[in-house]
Order: C-alpha cells, then structure tokens, then sequence
C-alpha cells in the first residue's frame, strides 16, 4: 500500500513544529501545503504542483479521506481559512 498524503501531512506536522507550536494545517499557509504536496509526489512518483494548485489537493486529502480524518479534526472554519489540528493517536 501506498502512502497517503494525508499520512505525508501529518508527518510534515510532526516533524516541523516544536512542542510550543500548534500541531496545525491551516488553508492560508499555501507554501507549506505546496512543501507537503511535492514530498508526497516524490514518495510515489506523482507530478509535483505549483503554489496554485498543491494547497487544495492537500486539503481535499485531508477533508475527503478516510485517513484524513482519522489523522486530523477541523477545529477552525471561516469563510477564509480552514484549519486542521492533528488528532493525538494512541
């Protein structure tokens, strides 16, 4: 099975925030979400996207997907942002 980009995301938090930091995906942070997209490309051989396009396709693998969901709960919702914190998994 491959990786998802859900999982990819979720990783990228991980990695990336300190323990002071929201472990978060905001919709509005499109050069991180465009950093998460291209890492998932380069796992599974998919074409890297533009600043333009990657945030949605990473949003929708949050919202859409089984796995998005198990991995992350929608905290925040504005008529302009979405933001996503990631789920404690024990």
């Amino acid at each position: 099975m491959g990786v998802g980009l859900a999982d990819v995301a979720a990783e990228y938090v991980r990695l990336h925030r300190v323990e002071r930091q929201s472990l978060q995906i905001r919709s509005v942070n499109r050069v991180e979400l465009t950093v998460i997209q291209n890492l998932w490309a380069d796992r599974v051989g998919k074409a890297r996207l533009d600043i333009r396009s990657a945030p949605e396709v990473v949003m929708r693998a949050i919202e859409r997907s089984k796995r998005g969901h198990e991995l992350f709960g929608r905290v925040r919702e504005t008529p302009v942002l979405v933001v996503y914190e990631l789920k404690t998994l024990t």
